[in-house]
């Protein structure tokens, strides 16, 4: 545990106890963007006390300020919108005391319209010197406007965090903000960048010591890596600004900032870990990968989930309520993992709630209370991990972390994603997942020297990809680097003779202390340079010669015992052609690996890959969640927006198999205390969900681990 880490876990232990207490919360999506209608005129007490006391919320969060720059209030910066009904912040505290919950204000960061027309030098250049702009096709207007404020409806001007934009712009901000007594702050927008401008590319230069043009952060290069971890760090110092800012006005005001770096170096500037997931356009998975991220960096954490299907770029397509399973599916996600629910909601164009939505989220809140005991309160059972250690200032992170953890979440190997303060010589987790991580090639020796008597003590670790770069990540995995990108399509047969196949560049390596675990493939016209011209989706291309295999002359994965460990290499980014594809041979040739690696694996279960499983610890307990992840429909609909999720099918039954220390007294299906029965034998405990709606756990008591 590194000093910062333990730092925020004890901060927060000690002085932030009432958000440990929450399961479920609401947020309020009332953005102040359009300026050409009234603004919370329906935003009534009545309305409002009518729809939130049903749902005994632990917070309700609602606009001070959206990306345009327009606040909910009346700023003296004169950033009020222009058709200002009531002061939003103040019916929102009056109703929250009146109901006796807590009160959060939701303020975007880096982004702020008004500020940006007005100091047009706080804003960030890209790359070419050019002003930045975030305007998606949503955020764009159609037609001909009447005046300006119509085509300058959401204004998304990203600012420089070393611009003057926070001591003269946020700080006062802030305190009108806090003159409401907010429970706590949740900022958006902090993800813009990198930056260009002179003050970035200064700092920058003075902190390195680079001379020269300033590298591009997309370069996966050094100088490229440099300056995205220059950027991470510039934004960790922003949100420390705003921390302290914060807590010096109100020091039992929490804070939290949404979808940002995940690091555990970023987790002291923040009260609690938050992000908000809206689909089609992110599906579900991608909230269960978050949550996973967030549950080991000691601060409460919880992931919005919205009740109105829309996909940003698809313009055309209207708006509309989920149906209430899908909602109770994504609420799943996030209650076994840990998390908080914070159920997401859009209201009437005047602010008033929305019955029907409301009445959703009314069953949404009492299915979530009939599962607090088995979700609130838990802790992840150690086993499977993925290291992520690629500098990123937002959670949008690589492909490849994402696409390890989809790939294990499939496999039903409860993955947690961590970094490498976290890494120790004593990790209880049994398999590494290391996925594509260039950063290593630049990385300490300690990390190295870490892994390698971690897998002596007999971890299992899996790389892929540049991971290898680092001449003593080769040493460990046993393996030479040889040539990079060999050739730009691999294939595998698996032992029933199905292709599993990755379009990702096959780095050439030759084993020194490994074995040849898999052998690689060609596809059949690889050679053939004139098929450059055709598209990659041309039916006949892409596939390999099943009959007589063109052998690519080096492994598609290799395997080196180690001490009492095993340390495998693929070298091809293959989680970042999963995460993009998700096809099921790949994820078949996977798990085969890890069946391989994990012959004894702590759980296993004969549930379909769209069942996800969240292993999970409660006193005495172990919690063995299962969320139906099933769409229940055809979602390869490609010419048309029928993309939304309806009917969700039940699925069982369904086998469970988990190693423990010893005999468990009691196995009861939750919620509801069923009692199941059980076998035991040989330190597995076998047991059965007759059917599986949305979500149930196992409970186990007592358990220890083997």
């Amino acid at each position: 545990m590194n000093d910062a880490y333990r730092t925020s876990k004890i901060m927060n232990s000690q002085n932030h106890n009432w958000l440990h207490d929450q399961t479920f919360n609401l947020l309020i999506d009332y953005y102040p963007e359009i300026a050409v209608r009234p603004y919370g005129s329906g935003a009534t007490r009545e309305n409002l006390i009518k729809w939130l006391k049903p749902l005994d919320l632990g917070y309700v969060c609602i606009y001070a300020k959206g990306h345009s720059g327009r606040t909910t209030y009346h700023s003296p910066l004169g950033t009020t919108h222009p058709q200002l009904s009531r002061d939003m912040p103040q019916i929102f505290r009056e109703v929250a005391d009146e109901l006796g919950i807590k009160l959060v204000l939701y303020y975007s960061g880096l982004v702020d319209g008004i500020a940006a027309l007005r100091h047009p030098d706080w804003c960030m250049l890209d790359y070419d010197g050019n002003k930045t702009t975030a305007l998606d096709a949503s955020k764009q207007n159609t037609g001909d406007g009447s005046h300006a404020e119509l085509v300058r409806t959401f204004m998304l001007y990203p600012l420089c965090p070393l611009s003057g934009y926070f001591d003269e712009w946020v700080s006062t901000q802030l305190e009108e903000m806090v003159s409401y007594n907010p429970d706590g702050i949740w900022i958006d927008g902090d993800w813009p960048g990198p930056c260009y401008c002179h003050r970035c590319q200064d700092r920058f230069r003075a902190e390195t010591g680079h001379v020269g043009k300033v590298p591009l952060h997309s370069d996966n290069t050094p100088g490229g890596r440099a300056y995205r971890q220059f950027f991470v760090e510039l934004t960790r110092e922003w949100r420390m600004k705003l921390r302290n800012r914060i807590h010096a006005l109100k020091p039992d005001c929490l804070y939290s900032s949404g979808n940002i770096n995940t690091h555990c170096d970023s987790t002291p500037a923040l009260d609690w870990r938050s992000g908000d997931f809206f689909s089609p356009r992110l599906f579900r998975v991608l909230q269960s990968c978050a949550m996973r991220r967030y549950t080991n960096q000691g601060v409460p954490y919880d992931a919005y989930t919205v009740d109105t299907a829309f996909v940003h770029h698809r313009v055309d397509r209207p708006s509309r309520t989920k149906t209430m399973q899908r909602m109770l599916q994504e609420g799943a996600g996030v209650l076994a993992n840990g998390g908080m629910w914070g159920y997401w909601t859009y209201p009437m164009p005047n602010g008033a709630l929305i019955p029907s939505r409301m009445r959703q989220a009314a069953t949404a809140r009492e299915w979530t209370r009939e599962r607090e005991d088995v979700c609130k309160g838990t802790d992840p059972v150690a086993w499977t991990a993925i290291l992520e250690i690629e500098p990123h200032h937002t959670i949008a992170n690589d492909t490849n972390s994402w696409g390890a953890c989809k790939a294990l979440i499939e496999l039903h190997r409860s993955p947690q994603i961590i970094d490498d303060s976290q890494l120790s010589i004593n990790m209880a987790h049994d398999l590494l997942i290391v996925p594509d991580q260039a950063a290593l090639a630049e990385a300490g020796p300690e990390i190295f020297e870490t892994l390698k008597t971690w897998v002596e003590n007999g971890g299992k670790l899996l790389s892929t990809g540049t991971s290898i770069d680092n001449p003593a990540m080769q040493e460990i995995l046993g393996v030479k680097l040889v040539n990079k990108a060999v050739i730009s399509e691999g294939h595998i047969l698996l032992p029933n003779g199905e292709p599993a196949s990755a379009m990702q560049n096959w780095d050439r390596v030759e084993t020194t202390d490994a074995e040849s675990w898999f052998p690689l493939y060609h596809s059949w016209d690889d050679e053939n340079i004139d098929m450059r011209h055709f598209a990659k989706n041309y039916p006949m291309d892409g596939v390999m010669d099943e009959e007589n295999p063109h052998d690519a002359g080096f492994p598609a994965a290799t395997l080196r015992r180690l001490g009492k460990g095993i340390a495998a290499h693929i070298p091809a980014a293959i989680f970042a052609e999963y995460w993009a594809y998700g096809e099921a041979p790949l994820r078949r040739w996977i798990g085969q690996m890890l069946d391989e690696l994990q012959p004894e694996p702590l759980f296993s279960t004969d549930a379909l890959c769209f069942v996800e499983v969240a292993l999970r610890q409660k006193d005495d307990r172990l919690l063995i969640h299962l969320v139906n992840g099933n769409p229940g429909r055809d979602l390869a609909c490609s010419w048309t927006d029928d993309l939304v999720v309806d009917d969700i099918p039940p699925v069982g039954p369904i086998e469970c198999r988990v190693r423990c220390g010893e005999k468990p007294q009691t196995v009861t299906l939750e919620p509801g205390g069923e009692n199941l029965p059980f076998e035991f034998a040989e330190g597995v405990l076998t047991v059965s969900v007759p059917r599986l709606e949305i979500h149930s756990c196992i409970s186990v008591s007592p358990w220890r681990a083997p």
